[in-house]
């Protein structure tokens, strides 16, 4: 059986492969808890200097968790709630946390599609490498989610209105906007990637400057495509809203003044999940006044309900198993979801709630 995740140690550097490339590297619970050890491991051991993380295959760094195998698992086992249900969650987001904490450098090579979980295991660490391979999304709300893994605190570092764009719309980001907006810090070309494997090896420094210098000794500027620029100033007039409905009426001025990109935002938001629009908008908002820490005890709590009472396993279905793309969403429009609803993705779990040792 194909080892999930493979580890290699070479002069005092740790490189993680995330090894399901048939699966674009979607992460499993098994996968997330040997990471996790890997990493305590690694950072206790004096002669690891720099942890490296990849993705196996052509195609992808990691485009998010395998939630068609946990939607799966967890529906046999008569859930949600189940053990499963609870668990993955609380260990990816502690692993998340890890990283974002994590004393080495930790240099995460993103040379493909990078979604979801995979913007967990790697966003959070010191050093993002982009190539003109990487392709960017946070797209749960299209499947009953929200932006989580931490990811809702990401984008609400965004100004004007384009972390929550991102967060609602699940529009996708190459190297030049990630570059722009701080999501990344280097972009190099992806033919350079083994050269700045070996140099970073050659190098074994635990100094995070040292291993910024090196890697941008690698870096070019990136071809400018870019889904930002031509709609910067469109995007912040409907996005800087503090409400779904707002959002709405503006695009509808829009629409009517035949503004393309308003149609297109539309279009997208009239298929997500109207309670996973609302919770978002609500979660990004908290978020920008949120340490990171703080950020995803609020994203356990919201999964959990998310679970238990939302739409997240008739998005999957929809959108991942049968590929009907007809979820039937609960509530089924903007004007059901109301603020009693919303506010119990919320409420505290008590002594089920995410624990972040800070």
């Amino acid at each position: 059986m194909q080892e999930e995740v493979l580890y290699n140690v070479k002069n005092g550097v740790g490189i993680i492969t995330l090894n399901r490339p048939d699966r674009l590297n979607a992460l499993t619970f098994n996968m997330v808890q040997s990471i996790s050890q890997n990493l305590v491991n690694w950072e206790k051991d004096d002669k690891i200097k720099t942890v490296i993380i990849e993705g196996a295959g052509e195609k992808a760094f990691c485009a998010g968790g395998d939630v068609v195998s946990l939607r799966k698992k967890v529906l046999e086992e008569g859930g949600p709630p189940t053990e499963l249900s609870r668990n993955f969650f609380y260990e990816e987001y502690l692993l998340n946390y890890k990283i974002n904490q994590f004393r080495k450098p930790f240099v995460a090579l993103i040379d493909g599609v990078t979604m979801g979980g995979g913007v967990g295991v790697s966003m959070h660490g010191s050093h993002v490498v982009s190539t003109e391979k990487t392709m960017f999304a946070m797209p749960e709300t299209a499947i009953g989610l929200f932006p989580d893994v931490g990811g809702g605190w990401l984008l609400a570092q965004l100004n004007s209105g384009l972390g929550l764009w991102l967060a609602l719309t699940g529009d996708r980001l190459r190297a030049y906007d990630l570059l722009k907006t701080g999501l990344v810090n280097f972009y190099i070309n992806s033919n350079k990637i083994d050269d700045l494997k070996e140099a970073l090896i050659q190098v074994s420094s635990d100094n995070k400057e040292d291993i910024t210098n090196l890697i941008n000794s690698y870096s070019s500027n990136p071809e400018k495509i870019s889904a930002i620029e031509k709609n910067e100033e469109v995007i912040k007039q409907i996005f800087e809203h503090d409400t779904i409905e707002k959002i709405f009426e503006e695009l509808e001025l829009l629409i009517n003044e035949g503004n393309d990109f308003a149609v297109h935002t539309k279009k997208e938001l009239l298929v997500k999940s109207p309670t996973s629009l609302k919770i978002t908008l609500k979660q990004i908002t908290q978020a920008r006044q949120m340490s990171l820490a703080e950020d995803l005890v609020m994203e356990y709590r919201m999964v959990q309900k998310c679970q238990s009472s939302g739409d997240f396993y008739e998005g999957v279905r929809a959108m991942l198993v049968d590929k009907d793309r007809k979820p039937k969403w609960n509530p089924n429009s903007i004007d059901k979801v109301d603020e009693i609803w919303v506010n119990h993705f919320f409420e505290p779990l008590n002594e089920n709630d995410l624990k972040i040792k800070t």
